[in-house]
């Protein structure tokens, strides 16, 4: 039974993804901190998936060098780990987000070909992957894979996007014409899955569904699934920057994200759109 050590498994992709990767018939455990190479003993892969939430605060200096060391490090205690001439591990799977692109609302579909933006978020994902393409020079088959915006009901986006229904209503956020690059977490862990287990694949994939939405879209979405009112007026940007600082740049911009090459390279998306009623947002209502 092939070993799959996960780096950052107690978190929401962690906990969805262990148990599939289990009834796949690998040995998937969480790779508890220090990281040692006994831990390393016979795994034929890594998942990497550590890093400091992104929304756990304000992004002072101190919580940005947080935000980034916490990927960085991470990738660097492993791959000293990986390069012990004992060591077994031939893959390397770590996420990365689709802010790698920069957080920018326009008309451009962003590939995997396109370069990095110039922001936070765009800097954080740069250095990630870096850290991590550090593991080819060793032979490690390495993938990056491009994590849009989570749909779970166990967490992430979704709990918080639906708040304002607890009040009756839906709004955008801002302009609401920002991009929505969304996936739901069960075609996120098959992506996962996918990955690993087609070794001829390797370089950076956007994880995102093949059928964005706007922000407004999305939200109007919800209001007729939850049979709330949807007010067409947005939250004022100036509001979410006065409550977020400058972590407000995450609701209120998105981009347009191109799943063409998961598609071309054979995965198939379980749901590759948003409709109403939708079995996610269904198992919300049953709540």
């Amino acid at each position: 039974m092939e070993k799959i050590a996960i780096a950052g498994g107690s978190g929401l992709i962690g906990q969805a993804l262990i148990p599939v990767l289990q009834a796949a018939g690998y040995d998937a455990f969480t790779l508890r901190r220090p990281y040692s190479a006994d831990s390393l003993s016979g795994v034929a892969s890594i998942i990497n998936l550590a890093g400091e939430n992104l929304s756990a605060g304000r992004w002072t200096a101190e919580r940005k060098k947080k935000i980034i060391d916490s990927r960085v490090n991470s990738l660097t205690a492993l791959r000293e780990l990986v390069n012990h001439k004992s060591s077994t591990v031939k893959t390397l799977i770590s996420a990365s987000a689709v802010g790698y692109y920069g957080s920018v609302t326009n008309n451009h579909i962003y590939t995997e070909t396109d370069p990095a933006g110039i922001d936070f978020l765009a800097d954080v994902c740069r250095e990630w992957e870096s850290a991590a393409d550090s593991f080819e020079p060793m032979g490690i088959r390495v993938v990056k894979i491009r994590i849009g915006v989570v749909l779970s009901e166990k967490g992430g986006a979704l709990p918080k996007m639906m708040m304002p229904l607890k009040f009756g209503v839906s709004v955008p956020l801002g302009s609401g014409k920002q991009w929505l690059p969304w996936i739901q977490i069960e075609d996120l862990v098959r992506v996962f899955l996918y990955l690993l287990q087609h070794s001829e694949l390797s370089g950076p994939f956007n994880a995102v569904a093949p059928n964005p939405l706007t922000n407004r879209e999305f939200m109007k979405l919800l209001a007729v699934q939850k049979h709330r009112l949807f007010i067409p007026i947005g939250v004022p940007a100036f509001l979410l920057k006065a409550l977020l600082g400058e972590m407000a740049i995450v609701t209120l911009e998105g981009s347009r994200v191109s799943a063409d090459k998961l598609i071309k390279s054979g995965f198939k998306f379980q749901v590759p759109e948003l409709t109403s009623p939708n079995p996610l947002l269904r198992k919300e209502e049953a709540k």
